[in-house]
């Protein structure tokens, strides 16, 4: 028998979503390469490969999926936003994702609540609440990425738990799905009246665990944590605490649950009025031990919060990109919103004045402008992700992050811990919420090291060990337990408790299918750690997430920047099983703008495009490099657009190409409905072509005009010419081919590459070169990318000196003021490859110095309009499902006038707004201002 081959086993692998989808339908479910990929990751360190993911559209599609997971016994993980720090939202059997369940069911403005769904982003739902004046308290820091029904399931707070508390203090009712197959709706119940029998009769698990809990009153409430806040262990301190007052508060069981005891699929949540005014303090400390003392003398002014950063992680962050000066041993911010009947000015007044009494680096920065109290908290929000800047290696690794201890003990504590790590030579960023005592812990190690390892291990059982026993402190206090805290609940709390919170596990789960590993696990906290994704650049915060328009669209995490950067680094990857993904980012760079730890996601995409150029794309652009060619057809299609863009000849124009296009890819179309740009009868060089390079015109200005100025005729490239002559500037037309973004799009790099090369020897002899294009700008920007050596220096010089119209003219190029008002309201849409190329502010300071002119910030005003170049043809529908919101933003605003900086911007705005506003170049706005 010994000798017997094995046993070859068929392929099984894909059964549970062929299941799943037979029950779901085909459009819930995946369980193709790139979706496990993308799901198997959190902001965590860990990585647990899913057999296949349920993106679940309604209630139904929850109790399908576990009533799936019940009957075979495969495990089942609730997921939102995948944000957590503590490989909750990870599992090996169904991802259950909730992200496309995001909206507001339900709002009482009078009475301050709202009935949501998990999948509503944080951010955005408090978007919705601003015109109520309303807001949801809780904010972690990745409240921009964040979801509800991960907030619900970690009990977080963030910042502001100094006076709103954490999600369980602000949370009404929950409607939970459980692996009894029944519905819940947990809500806060009289004790003793006979609904609440019924309802406790009706649940056995519900009715157990209440009994459980009144037997065991005693015990529970003597291992009740006696700091400000805890999130670890299921928390039947609250149960205890409600039947004392006579009722029974179930909300207080479920929230930071972390999906162990069922699946979330609304909540009803207490709302609070937004404040009015705000402040925030940012305060220098040359001694650590001062900070402690500040604070309680901050707290009778009763902050909003109270943030702390030590200086080692000041270092870490690079103290002289905040501003920090090189002698603060701590940094305090401090956020007020004018309480105590005190106006801001009174407060700030208070707060400068109990500083004086200490030695602190420099007067305090105070911000009362929004803008400015944004610029101060920079730092803070971003500050996980930056810290994967520090070292090529050596990644922040969360494992003993989220402790807490009493808030008068918090100095003391940052001093144990810099000291415990300086013994172990690990670098460690400590900061965090320091009005209750809850300080996040980062160190920096490669966990591939032999030495870091057994460092992380040490440090983990002692400093929570040290947290528990000399400051009486909880070693979660927001994150939740996770998998990384799982193993050391039962050294928290002991035998006993530990024995209830597993009679409720398994009362509720008795399966032990709902989220298996994470809150009660003897599983080491080593188990699943991804060693290979901890020694990459991303840090999987998600925070492109929260910008990715393909995310926004589709809301799944194989539609994502994150996901995409998972899926394009994975061993597994190849452009065959990815190409859906890979194909789909727009390439808008906005993960490039606002990743903290400069991950290009796009970048990446474009790489791997370019192994697999699109043949489509390489013809026209061989075409369009045949400018002998290309003009004359461009012309002539100006010269006739009036007889060919109409409705009939457009419809047939449609489906002529719709055969041709599918090579470009299987979405793409050219809609008869679509307005198209109009085409120039002339091209630019040709009506300027006294300003040519070839006709010898000279001087230390170039006018980069790109593609869409010269064929467009759309008056961009001639309100550049004429506002720049009317500020003393008469511009060269330099030699130029295309900048390269269209064409790197494609996959076409080696094309690129030879246009950079031309355009940079082209461009050298110039002082000064000027742009109205976004794309333009970035790539010009972005040359040296593509060279070595001396090129690259030569391409470095020429990035130097690239200046977008509007950025050229708010500096110094601004010397004829315009005079001519312009009675209008206007906003402006900012496009995503100049916010990329560093040009936000100038755009808008130009806007405010035309002359009558109403200036308006959208809403939403960085994100993308989805047009992205040529993405409107290669996918029309979700390039207009990445306007909607858009619109929207315009249409709430209030403008008359939409101004942009990039023609290929004005293109998808224009077809999308059809007219109801009007679509404008800064340039165009400006040169009517002088009276053009």
């Amino acid at each position: 028998m010994s000798d017997a081959p094995a046993l070859i086993l068929p392929e099984k692998s894909r059964s549970i979503g062929n299941d799943l989808r037979r029950r779901l339908g085909a459009g819930k479910v995946k369980d193709d390469f790139p979706t496990i990929t993308a799901y198997s990751v959190d902001a965590s360190i860990y990585k647990v490969v899913p057999k296949a993911v349920v993106q679940a559209e309604t209630e139904d599609d929850i109790a399908a999926t576990v009533a799936y997971a019940m009957a075979t016994g495969v495990p089942i993980t609730p997921r939102a936003a995948g944000t957590n720090l503590t490989g909750s939202a990870v599992g090996e059997g169904i991802i259950l994702e909730c992200g496309r369940m995001n909206r507001i069911l339900e709002l009482n403005v009078e009475e301050k609540w709202v009935r949501v769904q998990p999948g509503l982003n944080l951010t955005e739902f408090n978007k919705k609440l601003e015109p109520h004046d309303l807001m949801f308290g809780p904010d972690p820091s990745s409240r921009d990425m964040c979801k509800l029904g991960g907030m619900l399931s970690n009990n977080s707070a963030g910042p502001h738990t100094l006076r709103y508390g954490s999600v369980k203090d602000n949370v009404h009712a929950i409607r939970m799905h459980l692996s009894s197959g029944a519905w819940l709706t947990a809500e806060v119940l009289a004790d003793g009246d006979p609904a609440t029998g019924a309802l406790l009769n009706s649940h056995p698990a519900l009715a157990e665990t209440v009994a459980m809990v009144r037997k065991h009153a005693d015990l529970i409430r003597s291992k009740k944590p006696t700091v400000s806040k805890n999130s670890t262990g299921y928390n039947l301190f609250g149960l205890v605490d409600g039947l004392e007052q006579g009722i029974v508060d179930l909300p207080k069981l479920f929230v930071g649950s972390e999906g162990t005891l069922g699946v979330i699929s609304e909540a009803t949540l207490k709302l609070v009025e937004r404040p009015k005014t705000t402040a925030t303090a940012l305060i220098h400390f040359r001694h650590l031990e001062e900070v402690g003392q500040a604070v309680f003398d901050l707290l009778p002014l009763t902050p909003m919060a109270l943030e702390v950063m030590d200086a080692n992680t000041l270092n870490l962050i690079n103290r002289s990109a905040h501003g920090v000066p090189a002698d603060a041993a701590a940094t305090l911010l401090a956020e007020f919103d004018g309480g105590l009947g005190l106006s801001i000015t009174e407060i700030l007044d208070r707060v400068k004045a109990i500083c004086r009494k200490y030695r602190l680096c420099e007067d305090p920065t105070v911000a009362i402008e929004k803008e400015h109290q944004e610029q101060l908290w920079k730092a803070r929000n971003a500050l996980y992700p930056t810290l994967y800047r520090y070292d090529a290696k050596k990644k922040p690794i969360n494992y003993v992050d989220d402790v807490v201890v009493p808030a008068d003990r918090i100095a003391e504590l940052v001093q144990y811990l810099s000291a415990f790590f300086k013994g172990q030579g690990v670098n460690v960023a400590i900061f965090g919420h320091i009005g209750n005592g809850n300080a996040h812990i980062v160190p920096l190690l490669d966990v591939n090291d032999k030495h870091d390892f057994e460092a992380m291990v040490a440090g983990y059982h002692e400093i929570h060990q040290t947290v528990i026993t000399r400051f009486g402190g909880s070693i979660c206090g927001e994150h939740g337990d996770g998998r990384v805290r799982a193993e050391f609940v039962r050294k928290y709390f002991g035998e006993e408790l530990y024995a209830l919170f597993t009679q409720v596990k398994t009362a509720f789960d008795p399966a032990r299918v709902l989220n298996p590993g994470v809150k009660i696990s003897d599983a080491p906290f080593t188990e699943h750690i991804d060693y290979v994704r901890l020694s990459k650049p991303c840090a999987t915060c998600a925070k492109c997430n929260s910008v990715c328009p393909v995310f926004d669209v589709f809301q799944t995490e194989d539609m994502s920047s994150r996901g995409w950067f998972e899926i394009v680094t994975a061993p597994g990857y190849e452009y065959l099983n990815s190409k859906r993904v890979v194909e789909a980012c727009v390439n808008c760079k906005s993960c490039r703008t606002i990743c903290p730890a400069g991950v290009d996601v796009s970048d990446l995409i474009m790489q791997k495009r370019a192994e697999h150029p699109n043949k489509l794309a390489g013809a026209i652009f061989a075409w369009q490099g045949q400018s002998w060619l290309f003009e004359p057809f461009m012309k002539l299609m100006g010269r006739t657009q009036g007889l060919w863009d109409r409705p009939l000849p457009r419809k047939v124009l449609e489906r002529v190409f719709a055969p041709l296009l599918h090579q470009l890819a299987s979405t793409a179309r050219l809609p008869a409905d679509m307005i198209l740009p109009k085409l120039a009868p002339q091209l630019l060089r040709e009506r300027y072509a006294a300003l040519t390079e070839e006709q010898g015109h000279r001087g230390p200005v170039a006018y980069f005009h790109g593609c869409a100025a010269n064929y467009f005729q759309d008056g961009v490239g001639d309100a550049v010419i004429a506002v720049l002559r009317k500020n003393g500037v008469e511009p060269v037309l330099p030699r130029q081919k295309c900048s390269g973004t269209p064409i790197e799009t494609y996959g076409h790099v080696d094309r690129v590459k030879d246009y950079a090369r031309f355009n940079v020897e082209s461009l050298s002899r110039y002082d000064t070169i000027v742009t109205g294009c976004a794309s333009c700008t970035l790539s010009l920007k972005d040359y040296p990318k593509w060279f070595q050596g001396e090129e690259r220096k030569q391409a470095e010089a020429v990035a130097g000196k690239v200046r977008h119209v509007s950025e050229f003219l708010a500096g110094e190029g601004l010397k004829a003021a315009p005079t001519r008002p312009c009675r209008k309201t206007v906003t402006y849409h900012s496009s995503c490859h100049l916010r990329a190329a560093g040009v936000s502010k100038p755009p808008r300071d130009l806007l405010k110095r035309i002359p009558g002119v109403k200036f308006v910030e959208m809403r939403d005003a960085d994100r993308c309009a989805g047009g992205a170049g040529t993405f409107c043809v290669k996918d029309y529908a979700t390039s207009q499902k990445i306007f909607e919101r858009k619109r929207a933003a315009i249409r709430d605003s209030g403008a008359e006038v939409v101004a942009t900086s990039c023609p290929a911007c004005m293109i998808q705005l224009k077809n999308g707004l059809r007219g109801e506003v009007e679509v404008r170049h800064i340039a165009e706005l400006l040169n009517e201002a002088y009276g053009e």
